[in-house]
């Protein structure tokens, strides 16, 4: 017969291997990048997948990033529920569904060398497109209401988020700069889909076998530390301009990335 005990010993121990100093850099990455979603309502798994990969791996980085947005998510859904544009919202929610689990799929089948090269690249060009506004110049040559760009583009987005776990919305957010009315919706639109992405992922993820209870318990490990930092950005968009702190944060994804795909290269060459 099992004693509780011995029921007790078989639970796995959250960052096991990993150093303290280890597991106090990850849990930083993880604050800041919640404190990203707490302000702008996306993109906290860009700067916490690339800060936490070195230390990690990209594909537990990626997943434990999902876990920590599910915590994040959950205590802003409240604020997307009232705030998002529903009627934008729908028109992207077939694209997304279908693109995450295609990106999912892709995640599933790649190397870790493999990911973390793509992992750069896209990185890198995404904060390529932001800062040179590429995505926007050529929405000046496109109907922005068209079904087949709407799914496009939701398709696309789903699928970058799906493979890197990250990024989708700064894909997504220059489609709903121009659809949403103001800030507000913006914000609100863009975390109730990003809320349907992380779901997607989660169940795509588990289905392939990739969500396992060590990975579940870290997520729940560093749950205060996300709490804390996703009220603290909410705080700062209601209080303040925060476009000194986005364009910081485009330089250090930017170099982060950089560095990523240089070792990338090296490790597929080794």
């Amino acid at each position: 017969m099992v004693s509780m005990f011995d029921w007790l010993i078989t639970i796995p121990v959250p960052f096991e291997s990993f150093s303290l100093g280890a597991i106090i850099v990850v849990a930083l990455a993880h604050g800041f990048g919640c404190f990203v979603r707490g302000a702008f309502g996306f993109g906290s798994n860009l700067p916490i997948v690339l800060l936490t990969t070195f230390i990690l791996g990209p594909h537990h980085a990626i997943i434990l990033s999902l876990m920590t947005s599910l915590v994040s998510q959950a205590h802003l859904l409240p604020q997307g529920f009232r705030t998002a544009d529903w009627q934008i919202a729908k028109q992207l929610f077939l694209g997304l569904i279908i693109g995450t689990v295609f990106g999912v799929w892709l995640f599933s089948i790649l190397s870790a060398e493999k990911l973390a090269l793509i992992l750069g690249i896209i990185i890198s060009v995404i904060i390529l497109m932001d800062t040179f506004k590429l995505v926007e110049n050529f929405a000046n040559f496109i109907e922005f209401r068209l079904r087949w760009v709407t799914v496009g583009f939701s398709f696309i987005g789903g699928m970058i988020g799906g493979l890197s776990g990250a990024g989708a919305f700064y894909f997504l957010v220059v489609f709903l700069k121009h659809a949403c009315q103001g800030a507000i919706k913006l914000r609100g639109t863009t975390q109730m889909l990003s809320t349907i992405a992380m779901i997607m992922r989660f169940a795509a993820l588990s289905f392939s076998g990739f969500i396992s209870l060590t990975v579940i318990l870290e997520g729940l490990f560093l749950a205060p530390v996300v709490v804390l930092a996703t009220w603290l950005g909410s705080q700062t968009f209601r209080k303040s301009s925060s476009k000194n702190f986005y364009q910081a944060l485009q330089v250090l994804l930017f170099a982060g990335g950089t560095i990523l795909v240089y070792k990338g290269i090296q490790d597929w060459n080794n």
